[in-house]
């Protein structure tokens, strides 16, 4: 569920999130007062967008404080999410990585998917249900917030408000 993006801009990484959280089959975006957007967040000069289990994202969160890529290449990547996976198996015995990332550092956005795959992200890239939406809104020249917005509205599992988070290039 949910739906993360992103664009690489000459000068910038740009990131959107929409809000949804659900437990069971309730929605809980706009029921939970002053809930912090587990989904999309800046960590330890990160910028890191999942979707999945909210368990498996707090987990990253909390991961990331203290834990970052060697380099911005997918072999530091891979050693970063191979650690993560390693961590967060140390903290609960019945983890199993079921989410998917992007995560921006330095000047170049990695998306983390089936577990291992690590690509490096030319132009534009999203995650989650409403990624397909997202995805033909930025191949039409939308920005990423307008593309979240797109699958906010198309999408049943993705649901506003939209969070953006831009990190400039050093």
């Amino acid at each position: 569920m949910s739906v993360v993006s992103v664009r690489k801009y000459p000068d910038r990484l740009v990131f959107a999130a929409d809000s949804i959280r659900v437990s069971g089959y309730l929605k809980e975006s706009q029921r939970v007062a002053g809930q912090d957007m587990a989904k999309l967040f800046e960590v330890n000069d990160m910028v890191i967008g999942g979707v999945g289990l909210s368990m498996e994202l707090s987990f990253m969160r909390i991961f990331a404080r203290t834990h970052k890529p060697k380099a911005a290449n997918t072999e530091a990547f891979l050693d970063f999410i191979v650690e993560f996976y390693s961590w967060a198996s140390g903290k609960d015995s019945s983890f199993a990585h079921r989410s998917e990332y992007l995560i921006g550092f330095g000047n170049e956005v990695f998306r983390v998917a089936d577990g291992y795959l690590i690509d490096k992200i030319n132009e534009f890239s999203a995650i989650g249900a409403g990624e397909h939406f997202s995805l033909t809104a930025m191949y039409l020249d939308k920005s990423p917030q307008e593309a979240v917005e797109i699958a906010n509205e198309l999408c049943v599992f993705c649901s506003p408000p939209v969070k953006v988070i831009e990190q400039p290039f050093n």
